[in-house]
């Protein structure tokens, strides 16, 4: 009896599954460095005499049904990732399969030896990695450096609000000095380092973007002290497609785009084209965007060659809000809210901008009455920039063992900014104290001699007392990286490469608008010294400087990387040669009739670093590194406006270390580390006005260190709900003194007697970031196809940036204000919908609400009182963006 009820017991539960013919391979397709997940990916299986597939939905889960019994290969791919493999075996019941995919996009290839993509459990770096996915879905209409501030680290602002004008710091390191690379090309100004994201709408055309924090995985010669963010824009797809959006949002923001991919065509030849168009009026008032982007690739396999010629750019113009105005200026409460005291005419609102005005350029009779011709807005200021930029890539695989990569690039930049400019050379003009708006109306009159009861004829000559100009920057740029890998066994691959720049930055003013006048007259500390002094100029001609600036780069790179399924470790060494020259067109010619011209000025830089990745389980490893930069001064920190050169430049050393600790399984990945950072012989550089005169201060050959610890969580804790969170904190101060010189418009010394000033800056916070950041977001799928991704940021420990030449006195040596904690939720869903025309069109419908709860914080802030610690009164700040919303659908065939 026992026996029975056993082998019925037995039957029983076996019953369903004897009744159950076929079954089900199900599971998710996710990114492996970043956890996101990948809908479209394709599954396909074979095996048992089955031959099927499945594509993964919106929350990348995937369903092959009507298996039978069997031993199948499951192969994932998805456009731009490694296809992967594995063997599942069905008896009784269906079974789960899920996939981790490695990015490999196929026309990116060519760039990996200079692009450095760290890699997880391999590279022994901090890093963060951003999907497509995540970009998709979250960056809206947004510069792409803010979806950063989900790293950490990271610290971005969008500063003034003009679109393209964002600042992103790395660990308290500005982007003058964060390297960013966009398909292995550096594209750090050549003469300051900055970074113009405005030459760039990168976010629908971005594959992958990763921040490499601290010593960076780069094997090029680099700028990089904060970190380096990698940007790898999209390629070839395998697959014909057409991907069509238009979007819309608060702030009449508008934009279409549109993207067409050949997929492989017959010889091995692909395309892919897209462009956009953009136009917004600003959350600021009268910071408009108006704004066209192109992108293109071919591709073409040639034997053991793969090639690709990219080319993009992005003409745009906008308007600006330029420099940062008191608390009470834009809000009483926020004034009280600090101590300060209201402003006058103040509480204009967080948008006001002061840099425009209305105008009727009316016309004069000959007994003085006025003709109107209607009002118009004119900006102030506004930038203006088209950078195309050319990449020819070829990948050789010259044998087994040896892979060659050659990049040629070149770029060709025109445009400026635009701003006023008054008979005595100062670039302050004049304001209506009622609106708080530039006064081109006043101008208008005094430039065109409007008549009044006491002076008849008050302007006989029609001279131009007050004007706008074009402060031009154009360049033209050429550069070339050559790399190699050799693999000299199955555990060691040596590297090695050289990188090859030529710059020339042409920089000049030019009269934009003489706003009424018939000429305006040089002032006398910014003339042509070759022309006649009195000459009349008119629209387009030049004035204040005219210069050259001449950048020759030589640097070669070699690595070594010994790696394991165990130990990864590597070395390497960077070298570079960089000469400056400076071209004047503006001083009196040499008594050969050539325009003055410095000699080359040359400085060697080098870097060499070391790191190590141990794994000590299939799911914990641990990392370190350390290294040291000797970091060559920017063009623009050894020269004045004027041209002279700057006594006792020296280049900059930067020593890094170290260590973390990571975890990785399929549903949870944790990076947990702490790093040090000394900066010898920084130099700073700064602008002020606030006396009516342009001020240049240079302070040198101070130090800062840089410490703290970072942490990032990402978890899926169910299929629908993931999680990633992110803490930063750091203790960033000055040691150390440094030196001061302050010169005019024309590069005279401010004061000559006052050269080389010493500036007491040991133990004040560094300034200008927050140094402590929290971070916690979700992903959740209420039901199939739907996403929504709330976020919620918080940045603690912010000091004021300040100037260094206000701390002249050891007794002034203290910390800047210290900045209200900030907070800031965002929230961002989607719904595809399910494919129609027979399943060959898929449509998306996604929207962002930033700022949802409307809160208004201090985003960036300089003092210019005469101490760092000064009257609050005199605190200077942009305040971030109120709530805005963007709106989009999409169309993929």
């Amino acid at each position: 009896m026992k026996h029975f009820f056993t082998v019925l017991v037995t039957v029983l539960f076996a019953l369903p599954a004897l009744a159950q013919n076929t079954f089900s391979i199900r599971g998710r397709v996710l990114d492996k460095v970043t956890g996101e997940t990948l809908p479209g990916a394709t599954v396909q299986v074979t095996g048992s005499g089955q031959n099927t597939g499945s594509g993964a939905d919106a929350d990348g889960s995937f369903k092959v049904p009507n298996l039978p019994a069997g031993t199948y290969t499951l192969q994932a791919s998805f456009i731009g990732y490694k296809p992967l493999t594995q063997t599942v075996k069905i008896t009784t019941q269906n079974v789960v399969a899920s996939f981790a995919l490695s990015p490999d996009n196929a026309s990116l290839e060519e760039v990996t030896v200079v692009a450095a993509q760290a890699q997880e459990r391999s590279t022994p770096v901090a890093f963060s990695a951003v999907s497509e996915v995540k970009l998709r879905e979250t960056l809206s209409n947004r510069d792409l450096p803010m979806i950063l501030n989900e790293t950490p680290g990271v610290y971005a602002t969008q500063r003034g609000g003009g679109t393209g004008d964002s600042r992103i710091n790395v660990r308290g390191f500005d982007q003058r000095n964060v390297a960013v690379l966009i398909n292995g090309v550096p594209v750090n100004d050549m003469e300051n380092g900055n970074v113009f994201w405005s030459n760039w709408d990168l976010g629908d055309v971005t594959k992958s973007l990763q921040v490499q924090r601290g010593l960076s995985a780069s094997k090029i010669a680099v700028p990089s002290v904060g970190g380096t963010i990698n940007v790898l824009t999209k390629g070839f797809d395998d697959k014909k497609s057409v991907l069509a959006r238009v979007e819309t949002g608060s702030n009449n923001y508008q934009k279409y785009s549109l993207m067409l991919s050949s997929g492989q065509l017959k010889g091995d030849w692909a395309f892919t084209v897209y462009g956009s168009r953009r136009t917004s009026d600003g959350w600021v008032d009268k910071a408009f965007d108006d704004a066209y982007t192109y992108f293109g690739t071919v591709s073409k396999r040639a034997g053991k060659h793969s090639l690709s010629l990219t080319g993009m750019g992005s003409p745009q113009k906008h308007g600006q809000r330029s420099f940062p105005a008191q608390v009470g200026v834009y809000s009483d409460e926020k004034a009280r809210e600090i101590g300060a005291k209201p402003v006058i005419n103040g509480n204009r609102g967080f948008q006001y901008n002061p840099y425009w005005g209305t105008l009727d350029r009316y016309s004069l009779g000959p007994n003085g009455q006025k003709t109107s011709r209607g009002q118009e807005v004119l900006n102030e200021r506004t930038n203006f920039y088209h950078k195309p930029q050319v990449n020819f890539n070829d990948l050789w695989q010259a044998t087994d063992r040896l892979f060659v990569s050659t990049v040629l690039y070149a770029s060709y930049g025109t445009g400026g900014g635009s701003s006023g400019l008054t008979a005595s050379n100062s670039t302050t003009i004049a304001q209506n104290s009622a609106t708080g708006q530039t006064d081109f109306q006043k101008i208008y009159d005094d430039n065109i001699g409007l008549p009044t009861a006491n002076n008849p004829n008050p302007n006989p000559t029609r001279r131009a007392t007050q004007f706008l100009i074009n402060s031009v920057n154009s360049h033209r740029w050429y550069g070339f990286v050559v790399g190699g890998d050799y693999l000299v066994n199955d555990k060691v691959t040596f590297s090695a490469g050289v990188d090859g720049r030529n710059y020339t930055g042409l920089h000049y003013r030019e009269i934009r608008d003489l706003v009424g006048a018939d000429f305006a007259l040089a002032p006398a500390s910014g003339r042509d010294r070759n022309a006649d002094p009195a000459a009349r100029l008119q629209v387009g001609d030049k004035l204040g400087y005219n210069y050259d600036g001449k950048t020759r780069w030589l640097g070669g790179y070699s690595q070594l990387e010994y790696k394991t399924p165990l130990l990864s470790a590597v070395v390497s060494a960077t070298l570079s040669q960089v000469a400056y020259k400076r071209i004047d067109y503006f001083q009196l010619k040499q008594a050969d009739g050539s325009f003055v011209e410095t000699d080359w000025t040359r400085f060697t830089g080098y870097s060499v670093k070391a790191g190590a990745n141990y794994n000590i389980t299939e799911h914990d490893n641990v990392f370190a590194n350390v290294g040291y930069n000797s970091k060559v001064p920017f063009f623009n920190l050894l020269y004045t406006n004027a041209g002279r050169k700057y006594d006792n430049v020296r280049p900059e050393g930067i020593s890094s270390a170290e260590i973390g600790y990571g975890i990785s399984y399929p549903s949870l990945k944790v990076t947990l580390n702490a790093y040090y950072t000394l900066w010898s012989n920084k130099t700073t550089t700064s602008f002020s006005n606030a006396s009516g005169e342009a001020v240049y201060s240079n302070v040198r050959n101070v130090n800062a260190r840089h410490a703290g610890v970072e942490l990032s969580v990402a978890q899926e804790i169910s299929r629908r709900l993931q999680l990633n969170a992110a803490i930063s904190m750091g203790d960033w101060r000055w040691t150390g003194k440094g030196l001061l010189n302050q010169t005019k418009e024309d590069g005279s010394f401010v004061n000559p007697d006052l050269v080389d000033q010493p500036v007491f800056l040991d133990g004040t916070h560094v300034g200008d970031a927050a140094q402590n950041q929290f971070q916690i977001g979700l992903r959740y799928e209420p039901f199939r196809g739907a996403y929504i991704r709330p976020s919620f940021l918080l940045f603690t420990k912010y000091y004021a940036d300040f100037n260094p030449e206000t701390i002249l006195d050891p007794a002034s040596s203290t910390d800047s204000y210290r900045l209200p904690t900030t907070r800031n939720f965002d929230l961002h869903m989607g719904y595809e919908f399910k494919p129609v025309l027979n399943n060959k069109v898929r449509l998306g419908l996604k929207g962002s609400v930033l700022n949802v709860f409307n809160e208004f914080y201090f985003t960036d802030v300089s003092n210019r009182a005469a101490a760092n610690n000064g009257s609050l009164d005199l605190l200077q700040a942009f305040f971030n963006r109120g709530r805005t919303f963007t709106v989009g659908l999409s169309a993929t065939l």
